[in-house]
């Protein structure tokens, strides 16, 4: 024995739906063979086939919780980012989180440095550093994966600006580092935490050694807490053989930064 229930008009409000409660205690909308303790039933269909820009198709029928929507968790929802991931937690309660967050982003096309950098490298055998060449600093309100990734041009040269051709190796790099993070991360503060690096020789008089493209790129599960990291240029050269890299002088120079809380 199947029981349908109707709603029916209450004062100046009228709600029409058909919900069929089956013998099992299965309770179905829009189907009266429910298969679950609560089947919602519709056939596909497509409302709009980009949400927002993210490419992803809204397909009813849907499920509406008033107590999720933006005017209920406004730290959560923004009027740029208006779709995000659906959880359940251990007690079996829904909630929406955050989904992917862009904390620093260069568009594709776009330069994060706009003045190039020249740094001289001294041939002393030694790995020196320049100054931070791009900085971000994010905010992680929940344990979270961060995706870091980097990209940064390089024109190595004499001091003079002139094409190197003495035949001589050289090294230069992109290093990333944690200039400030909570204790309980476990980061190391101001030193190398990853990094990308090219070794080269020329002897050529018209060799050319510009635009290299050094990305120090990484991914790490970091605990809530405010960080802030920052991309340098390096470089290292043998004893008496000085040579200048021009950082930031080639296009997509980039420090992006993308965290998915877990």
């Amino acid at each position: 024995m199947k029981n349908f229930i109707h709603f029916l008009p209450v004062a100046t409000a009228l709600f029409v739906s058909s919900v069929y409660s089956a013998q099992s205690g299965n309770v179905g909308i829009n189907t009266n063979n429910p298969q679950q303790k609560l089947h919602v039933s519709g056939t596909k269909n497509i409302i709009t086939a980009n949400v927002g820009s993210s490419g992803i198709a809204l397909i009813a029928p849907t499920v509406r919780i008033d107590g999720l929507n933006i005017t209920n968790n406004p730290a959560v929802f923004t009027a740029a980012s208006t779709l995000n991931p659906y959880y359940v937690n251990a007690n079996g309660e829904a909630l929406v989180v955050k989904g992917e967050t862009s904390y620093s982003y260069t568009a594709p096309g776009s330069d994060a440095i706009t003045t190039p950098v020249n740094f001289t490298i001294t041939g002393n055998l030694n790995y020196q550093l320049s100054a931070p060449l791009l900085t971000s600093t994010f905010t992680l309100d929940r344990r979270s994966m961060v995706y870091i990734s980097s990209t940064i041009s390089a024109d190595a040269s004499t001091t003079a600006g002139n094409i190197i051709n003495n035949g001589r190796a050289k090294s230069i790099g992109a290093v990333l580092q944690f200039t400030s993070a909570p204790a309980a991360s476990g980061l190391p503060l101001n030193t190398s935490y990853i990094s990308d690096a090219t070794s080269f020789t020329n002897g050529a008089t018209l060799g050319s050694l510009n635009n290299f493209k050094l990305s120090a790129t990484t991914e790490t599960v970091l605990p809530a807490g405010t960080y802030t990291i920052v991309l340098l240029g390096g470089g290292i050269s043998g004893n008496g053989d000085d040579f200048r890299v021009t950082f930031g002088n080639g296009n997509g120079d980039k420090l992006n930064v993308f965290v998915r809380p877990l």
